[in-house]
């Protein structure tokens, strides 16, 4: 379980890294979603399928692609495209149901 532990704390460096470059009304946001996330795992438990091997593929996946420099480069235009979209009242807030599903706030 020391890969777990060491990928844990590369994560948990990550987003303490992401939230101190974010302003405040953005933390906001951004712990808003983290407690939506939270609340899906709560709603959709891991099926017998979805063993610790097929977690472990998928993060390798994802940890391949975020070190390619186009895919970084892609996410930083996703992000400016977002920014842009917010500063510019083409968002919408959301909310969290009772069910953890997403809807307009």
């Amino acid at each position: 379980m020391k890969t777990q532990t060491v990928q844990t704390s590369i994560y948990e460096e990550t987003i303490i890294s992401i939230i101190r470059s974010l302003p405040c009304d953005r933390v906001s946001q951004l712990v808003d979603f983290a407690k939506f996330l939270e609340s899906q795992s709560a709603v959709n438990k891991p099926d017998e399928e979805e063993t610790e091997k097929k977690i472990r593929v998928g993060e390798e996946k994802w940890s391949k692609l975020f070190a390619d420099p186009k895919a970084t480069q892609m996410m930083r235009e996703m992000a400016n495209d977002a920014i842009e979209d917010y500063r510019t009242g083409k968002t919408t807030e959301i909310a969290i149901t009772e069910d953890g599903r997403l809807k307009p706030a």
